[in-house]
């Protein structure tokens, strides 16, 4: 790959990575960075955290995590993992750049990788709290990127790679693989004939092993659910809302996916999206949108290599104008809400540091989200106030739904028992010690 390339990527991985530790720092990453930083830090034993009372494996099946363990292993922040996230992220250009590279010359196709390192969904990804989604996108990239070149076995260890992300994986690669199987079949393509049955059955014994086996070896007692068919009855707001993040998917691309048939294998992950009776599916800004970012930047990349088969100065036009575009997206109107997640570290801040170091390791810790994700590297802290815990952690600062909802009832019906002394207060921070601790 040309330099070029290179420094894009350093430069995404580094900006990305900077602005989430500032919004780590600055207390403004949510619960579920805590959660990852416990699961990732307990992979040895099924990846248990606090919020979800056990394993991860009771909710999703992602081994793809012993990847983060080295970085958490050796650095003991959360920040490593969102240094993690953003290189996961970053490392969708180089496929991208390879398949548009068998088409195009080199300056467009490191251009399209440029498009790909902007794309404000991909951005949207790297940004958020760590998930396991943040692999997906290039993992795709370079499944498709392997297929593209005929290398089926760099493709079935990519396909492996994809499954072990999360089970949903698992339905996608059963659909596209099937399909796969089918269209090569009819072309008589052997090779590309077995590949694709192959990753099919292998995606049906991931989902199912995993329902059936990994969640009962976990200790699910209930029963699965992730994603159900529209429940609300919000009417045409839903149907706005759910074409509002079709258009937010495409028209930073200035729709040019939708000149390459590639863009197909995107349906799968927008159907789960859009079908979903949860809105945060179909919100930009998550991690959700990692199932189907691959696909559509490689079917960017091809879609501009077919305008380029037939006007090439067209095609380096539109690809720059997707730069800009992405970039006045990400400035104007960024799916990452940077005004709202990034700020400088202040007296607040520098309290609840203060405040946090009184805490003695592995104790038992109550506080709100943002709190409980800088004490997640403690096993025994978690979210919110319900049940015993030997701390507790207010801010009289904090304010959102969920406290005005839920965590401030917890607090004082707390406090109002006595069981709970005062043993810290700095700047409206406070630390409560459960007596008799």
């Amino acid at each position: 790959m040309p330099r070029g390339v290179w420094i894009a990527i350093a430069i995404d991985v580094l900006v990305l990575s900077l602005l989430g530790a500032d919004r780590y720092l600055t207390y403004h990453s949510g619960m579920d960075l805590g959660l990852f930083v416990q699961a990732v830090a307990a992979a040895p034993h099924g990846f248990a955290n606090q919020p979800e009372h056990g394993s991860h494996y009771l909710r999703h099946f992602s081994p793809i995590l012993w990847l983060a363990v080295p970085a958490l292993v050796v650095f003991q922040t959360p920040i490593a993992l969102i240094v993690v996230q953003a290189v996961a992220g970053a490392l969708v250009a180089p496929p991208t750049f390879l398949i548009a590279r068998r088409r195009l010359d080199e300056r467009l196709s490191t251009l399209v990788a440029i498009v790909a390192l902007l794309y404000p969904p991909l951005v949207g990804v790297a940004f958020t709290d760590f998930h396991e989604n943040g692999f997906a996108p290039a993992i795709v990239a370079w499944l498709l990127w392997a297929v593209d070149a005929r290398r089926f076995w760099w493709a079935s260890l990519f396909a492996l790679l994809a499954l072990c992300v999360k089970e949903d994986e698992a339905l996608v690669l059963l659909v596209l693989g099937a399909g796969y199987a089918i269209y090569a079949a009819l072309r008589k393509d052997r090779a590309a004939a077995t590949f694709g049955a192959v990753t099919a059955l292998a995606a049906a014994f991931v989902f199912f092993g995993y329902l059936a086996f990994t969640r009962a070896w976990a200790g699910a007692n209930l029963a699965y659910y992730s994603q159900g068919w529209p429940t609300d009855a919000r009417g045409l707001s839903g149907v706005w809302f759910r074409l509002s993040f079709l258009l937010e998917a495409f028209v930073p691309l200035l729709f040019i996916p939708l000149r390459s048939p590639v863009v197909i294998l995107a349906l799968p992950g927008f159907v789960e999206a859009l079908a979903s009776r949860w809105s945060i599916t179909y919100t930009m800004g998550q991690h959700y949108p990692g199932i189907w970012i691959g696909y559509v930047l490689v079917a960017f990349a091809l879609g501009v290599a077919s305008i380029a088969a037939r006007d090439a100065a067209r095609a380096r036009s539109l690809t720059i104008a997707c730069t800009v575009v992405c970039s006045l997206v990400l400035v104007f109107a960024s799916p990452t809400h940077w005004a709202h997640f990034l700020d400088w570290p202040g007296p607040r801040e520098r309290a609840l540091d203060r405040v946090l170091a009184r805490i003695p390791p592995d104790a038992s810790v109550c506080a709100v989200d943002e709190v409980f994700t800088h004490l997640s590297l403690d096993p025994a802290a978690r979210p919110g106030y319900e049940g015993a815990c030997a701390y507790m952690v207010l801010d009289a600062a904090y304010d959102s739904p969920t406290w005005r909802g839920t965590y401030s009832a917890q607090v004082k019906a707390k406090l109002a028992t006595g069981a709970y002394a005062q043993i810290a207060q700095d700047d409206g921070v406070t630390l409560y010690q459960a007596r008799g601790r």
